[in-house]
């Protein structure tokens, strides 16, 4: 309450601008509490209370943003106190990602150098994406590779569905094909080894689009936010209820929709996790099921015990390269890279009787 007036010649009275007497006087308060007037404390506790209520800061909006991209499903929650709505933006972001990166826009930057336009020069996002696959290529030894495309197609896991299995002789001659190694980018062009080589982003593609918004929204002031698409997440200060983001690990049974079971829940905050499963991508040929994780060095898909690996790290980029990379290469090798990069893992397997086991390096 703004106080306005004046004192008495004793600087004992003072009046509020705000009401007056039933005379129409401004109203008064002795602040001496001398005999026939009220005591000062209770009116100043009275008038501090006023104060503290009409200056106490309104809670913090959350807003949530949810919809469908890059094939899958998206979730955005973040707080601001403006109550800005970033749909329009978000679109956008998507948008840009998808002209750079997906396979199924046959005018994208990644479409185009894969049918050897001349003159095609990258984006700053592709670019971006290609040295990140290149790192992780390299600590994993190659199993992490964005040259395995063409053996995921014939293996039946893209947008060509319905061709027969490859038999061993296709798979050694695809194999010629793979390889982080051969290939650069030099002046931002893509200098492919054999032309026939191609590339396919989708396995760091939505990590990366994750980190996109995340970073848009930090550069518009908000601090706490938790970006989710595709299952990748990344999150920054704290859900509405002022505790970490609680975010949920699936059990790999299958299941389907918002009533899956969970595995477990994770809190988290300032960091990412990408989660990557071999039990629900699979194509099923003559009553056996291939999984969609394809190792480049075998050019076969995986058939060992790990079902899900989630990864913990900085941005959801890195998360989700080595959580695809992870669930190729298992779960001994995969821990032993884990703490060399210090990334928090966890793992999901079937022991020999078929029940689920976990290791896990998640506090």
């Amino acid at each position: 309450m703004r106080m306005t007036g004046g004192r008495n010649d004793k600087g004992r009275l003072i009046w509020c601008g705000n009401c007056r007497t039933k005379s129409g006087a401004p109203c008064r308060f002795d602040l001496t509490g001398k005999a026939g007037r009220p005591g000062w404390m209770p009116l100043l506790l009275f008038m501090f209370s006023l104060f503290v209520f009409s200056c106490r800061p309104e809670a913090p909006k959350y807003i949530q943003l949810e919809g469908q991209a890059q094939g899958t499903t998206f979730h955005i929650t973040y707080s601001d106190s403006l109550g800005r709505n970033f749909s329009a933006q978000v679109d956008s972001l998507f948008r840009l990602i998808d002209k750079s990166m997906s396979l199924w826009d046959s005018t994208s930057v990644i479409s185009r150098l894969n049918r050897n336009e001349p003159g095609v020069v990258v984006d700053e996002h592709f670019s971006a994406v290609f040295k990140r696959s290149q790192e992780v290529s390299a600590a994993t030894g190659g199993v992490f590779d964005i040259t395995v495309g063409p053996l995921v197609r014939a293996w039946g896991f893209s947008y060509k569905k319905g061709l027969p299995m490859p038999d061993s002789a296709q798979v050694d001659s695809l194999r010629r094909l793979i390889g982080f190694q051969k290939i650069r980018l030099e002046n931002g062009m893509l200098l492919k080894a054999d032309p026939r080589m191609e590339v396919d982003m989708n396995a760091i593609a939505q990590g990366y689009t994750v980190d996109l918004i995340a970073m848009f929204l930090e550069k518009h002031g908000i601090r706490h936010y938790m970006v989710e698409v595709g299952g990748e997440v990344r999150t920054a200060g704290q859900n509405e209820r002022a505790e970490d983001w609680r975010i949920g690990i699936d059990k790999p049974t299958g299941g389907e929709g918002a009533d899956r079971p969970l595995q477990t829940v994770v809190s988290l905050s300032g960091k990412s996790m990408a989660t990557s499963g071999s039990y629900r991508k699979f194509v099923e040929r003559d009553g056996k099921k291939y999984s969609h994780a394809i190792d480049p060095q075998t050019g076969y898909p995986i058939t060992h015990s790990l079902l899900s690996m989630s990864v913990i790290a900085e941005n959801c980029a890195t998360a989700d390269a080595y959580a695809t990379a992870f669930l190729v290469l298992g779960l001994e090798k995969s821990m032993e890279i884990a703490r060399q990069k210090d990334l928090k893992i966890y793992g999901i397997y079937a022991d020999a009787k078929g029940n689920l086991q976990v290791r896990s390096t998640f506090e």
